[in-house]
């Protein structure tokens, strides 16, 4: 008897990872590449920068209502009149009279359009409202 053909009737111990290590790191590079042409809808919006932040961070429970340059509105990133905002307004406070506002105001929207925002949340009974912004950029020498 030969060892050599003891060997060939075995079944195989070691498994071969060489092949599902290349498609994880390929599909890792398609998600990185893919990420960053991802952009959130919406408008673009150019918010104020401060040093200090407020509240906690922005949930998928929040309503959040952008004010674009011009003026137009914008709820959950779709297109909207001062109007549809009231009602949507309406509709969160009558399920939960503690959901959080959030508003993005561009920072060269007249400030009046930013207050008629905060007023409409606060006509339907919500009182949480947060202005977000951006963090001030910090000089690169110190």
């Amino acid at each position: 008897m030969h060892a050599g053909a003891e060997a060939e009737d075995e079944p195989m111990a070691a498994m071969n990872f060489i092949p599902l290590i290349d498609i994880a790191l390929t599909l890792v590079i398609i998600l990185m590449v893919t990420t960053a042409f991802i952009r959130p809808p919406g408008v673009s919006l150019k918010l104020p920068e401060t040093s200090t932040h407020e509240g906690a961070p922005e949930t998928p429970k929040d309503l959040t209502i952008a004010v674009g340059r011009d003026g137009g509105l914008f709820m959950d990133g779709q297109k909207a009149d001062a109007r549809a905002c009231q009602l949507r307004l309406n509709q969160v406070a009558g399920r939960d009279k503690q959901a959080r506002v959030l508003v993005r105001g561009d920072r060269d929207v007249p400030y009046q359009k930013v207050m008629d925002v905060m007023d409409m949340a606060r006509q339907a009974g919500l009182t949480r409202i947060s202005l977000l912004t951006d963090p001030k950029k910090t000089p690169a020498g110190g």
